[in-house]
């Protein structure tokens, strides 16, 4: 498990101080390049020049509580399942006082990033989300 903290900023949340819905996902998303700098693996040298790309293919999330303007968010990042050609991560958001906030999960998929087929994920990406399993 990776732990990420932050707080919820004026952009995350809409016109009633809280949240707004896909925000949640811009959080997520910050905890996972957050992980993958700390396994050693950052987004940016993938970006930079890899031949395989991982988007999100699939995602969703259960909100079970508000997360206001300014309150303090844990988020613990956990590696669910690690395939030839998939990961997926699962997100639980925690607030300062310990209210179990929202859980949301991605599923990212290996594509070769020249003519984006299907494709498998680097050993090394793998060993380091096996890493924190």
């Amino acid at each position: 498990m990776h732990t990420f903290e932050t707080k919820i900023r004026l952009q995350h949340t809409d016109a009633a101080g809280v949240t707004f819905f896909a925000r949640l996902f811009e959080l997520a998303h910050l905890a996972f390049e957050d992980m993958l700098d700390a396994v050693g693996h950052p987004l940016r040298q993938d970006l930079a020049g890899a031949e395989v790309a991982y988007p999100i293919v699939h995602a969703e999330a259960d909100y079970r509580a508000p997360m206001r303007l300014g309150q303090g968010v844990r988020i613990d990042v956990t590696v669910k399942e690690v395939r030839s050609r998939v990961f997926k991560l699962g997100y639980a958001f925690t607030l300062a006082d310990g209210t179990h906030a929202a859980d949301a999960e991605t599923i990212h998929a290996a594509v070769g990033r020249g003519v984006r087929d299907a494709t498998t994920l680097p050993d090394d990406l793998v060993a380091a989300l096996q890493s924190i399993m």
